[in-house]
């Protein structure tokens, strides 16, 4: 789930107010910034955001973000602003995951189709998601293996970033436009 963004729904809604994305089901696309054009493909998402009635969270879920299909591996049920697990509540916001459209994606890896030696495969994406609640980073954070001196990224990875940038960055505009 590399570069991976969480939206949340009063940020979408302030969004489609203000007209800066058009929607068609779950397909978001960008009207306006430098990735104007561009579409991404939102899935239903939380964030946990405090464990309720205790201190302790001993699933560690506190500050993630999960989908309905992770949340229901974990046998967790989502009721609201709330996610019952086992005999844990938690307060979740609710919002989306916002991923690269499939089309794009796919045309990205025509592109670099050509330009990869024969044989070469691309990356599995890791798991890291950045939330675009607030004030989103202008760049998706390293993960720790990334840390010290490596090698340029592969293209295909190359591109995904810049892609999540250029969202970022959109987000960065607009949200800071819209309070």
């Amino acid at each position: 789930m590399s570069g991976l963004l969480f939206v949340s729904q009063a940020v979408l809604e302030s969004w489609t107010e203000h007209g800066k994305v058009d929607f068609q089901g779950d397909l978001m696309t960008l009207r306006s910034g430098e990735g104007q054009g561009r579409s991404y493909v939102l899935g239903p998402a939380v964030r946990f955001m405090e464990v309720l009635g205790t201190d302790r969270d001993p699933n560690a879920l506190l500050g993630k973000v999960k989908t309905d299909a992770q949340l229901r591996a974990l046998g967790a049920e989502q009721l609201g602003d709330s996610v019952v697990l086992g005999e844990l509540a938690y307060e979740v916001e609710p919002g989306f995951v916002a991923e690269l459209a499939l089309q794009e994606a796919m045309a990205v890896q025509r592109s670099q189709a050509g330009a990869n030696a024969a044989g070469a495969k691309s990356s599995a994406p890791d798991g890291n998601i950045v939330l675009a609640t607030g004030q989103p980073p202008a760049v998706l954070p390293a993960r720790q293996e990334d840390q010290g001196a490596h090698a340029p990224l592969p293209r295909e990875l190359e591109e995904k970033r810049e892609e999540a940038e250029a969202l970022a960055r959109f987000l960065l505009e607009n949200l800071s436009r819209s309070r």
